[in-house]
């Protein structure tokens, strides 16, 4: 039986439709795709990563969850490139020497704000923390680092369009 204004169509279809709600599967995703695209995260010249395998895997994993191809389509693969990317530099960000003690992790763990001023002489730099803690709506921690602002700029043009939750 057909319920919607449309022949053929039934009333769930047409609130999924209008939900503007995107689910569904993605095609496979390998880390091999995202060095093809960002090189300086595969392994260097004596097969080291910069960010272990076992972390890159685990935020392909979650980008796997969060972006999905029936929402970006074509942008599909730059988008999981960019989330696992920004993630990663995060990750890069936030390593601490594990012979440094209690200090060195607490100084890899601290939130860092963007630069709003710098020096040379006698060293000077300021940092905007309000910038990201005051967005935490917006973009918030997307913001730090190139690849979060690329995923951004793209996921505000993607994610445009109506919505309704029935």
């Amino acid at each position: 039986m057909s319920y919607g204004p449309y022949p053929g169509s039934d009333a769930a279809g047409l609130i999924a439709d209008a939900s503007n709600i995107r689910s569904g599967t993605n095609p496979p995703f390998v880390l091999t795709d995202l060095y093809a695209v960002y090189p300086q995260f595969g392994p260097d010249g004596n097969g080291v990563y910069a960010v272990p395998v076992i972390v890159m895997q685990m935020y392909l994993d979650f980008a796997s969850t969060s972006i999905k191809e029936a929402r970006w389509h074509s942008y599909w693969k730059v988008a999981m490139c960019l989330f696992i990317a920004h993630f990663c530099a995060l990750h890069a960000q936030s390593v601490a020497d594990p012979e440094g003690g209690a200090a060195a992790v607490i100084a890899a763990g601290q939130a860092k704000g963007l630069n709003t001023s710098e020096s040379v002489g006698d060293v000077s730099v300021s940092m905007d923390y309000n910038t990201i803690t005051q967005d935490l709506e917006g973009w918030a921690a997307w913001k730090l680092t190139i690849y979060g602002q690329q995923l951004a700029t793209i996921g505000k043009l993607v994610g445009k369009g109506g919505m309704y939750v029935y």
